[in-house]
This record gives structure tokens, C-alpha cells and sequence, in this order.
């Protein structure tokens, strides 16, 4: 199973850690090449809605619009789940 946290959160963990150590040069700057490297890291913005379309669109194509509306609203509300998970870091 694929885990996700939020960059911000990382990056804010990492913080608190550095101002911690600051008093250890190692550790200092070991949080410094930490928050370097996660600041390469890419964010990639999805738009949910327009995958869901694209998605039913090449797989369903017989499909009727009830049934497209149907998995739509199913697509959506395990999207949802999920980013409600990440966010309470479960």
C-alpha cells in the first residue's frame, strides 16, 4: 500500500528538528541537506476530476450516463478518502 504525506509537513517536521540541533553541527547540517533534497522533490497538482473523465471516457465508452455518473461519484469519494487519510497522517 502506497503511503502520501504533505511536503509542508514534512518540510515543517525537519524544521523543528534543525532548530533542535543547532547546537549539533552534524545533525545541523545533516537537516540542512535533508530540507535541500525535499525541496528537489516535484508536487505534482492532479485535477481529480478531469482523470476521473478520462478514465471513464477510454474504459466505459458503452457505458450509460447514469452508470458514468455512478462511477464518478465512486472515483471521487475514495479520492476524497484518501487525501482525508494522508492529511490525518493515517
Amino acid at each position: 500500500m502506497e503511503q502520501y504525506i504533505k511536503k509542508s509537513a514534512l518540510v515543517a517536521e525537519i524544521e523543528k528538528r534543525k532548530h533542535r540541533n543547532i547546537l549539533n553541527e552534524g545533525a545541523f547540517e545533516e537537516d540542512i541537506d535533508i530540507l535541500s533534497l525535499i525541496n528537489t522533490l516535484e508536487v505534482k497538482e492532479v485535477d481529480i476530476n478531469k482523470e476521473i473523465s478520462q478514465f471513464i471516457n477510454t474504459n466505459f465508452e458503452k457505458a450509460t450516463i447514469g452508470h458514468k455518473l455512478s462511477l464518478r461519484r465512486t472515483a471521487k469519494h475514495f479520492f476524497e478518502l484518501g487525501i482525508k487519510a494522508t492529511q490525518k497522517g493515517e
